[in-house]
């Protein structure tokens, strides 16, 4: 698996950032871990899952086509 960085507003590999595995195509978020409880009382996270915050404004940094859900 190769790991690219795609973009961050954040300088020294704070939060946020975005990356993309390159094989698969998927994106990899880096954020804030959502740890209130009454936020995760309102979403049901399997077992080895964790929710993760991301300011919208991270999402600047996909790709025009996967941003518009177009592959």
């Amino acid at each position: 698996m190769r790991i690219t960085f795609v973009g961050g507003s954040t300088g020294q590999g704070g939060s946020p950032r975005l990356y993309r595995d390159e094989e698969s195509g998927d994106f990899i978020v880096q954020g804030y871990v959502v740890s209130d409880p009454a936020d995760l009382t309102q979403m049901e996270i399997p077992s080895g899952e964790t929710v993760v915050r991301v300011p919208a404004s991270l999402f600047t940094y996909l790709p025009k086509d996967e941003a518009n859900g177009v592959s």
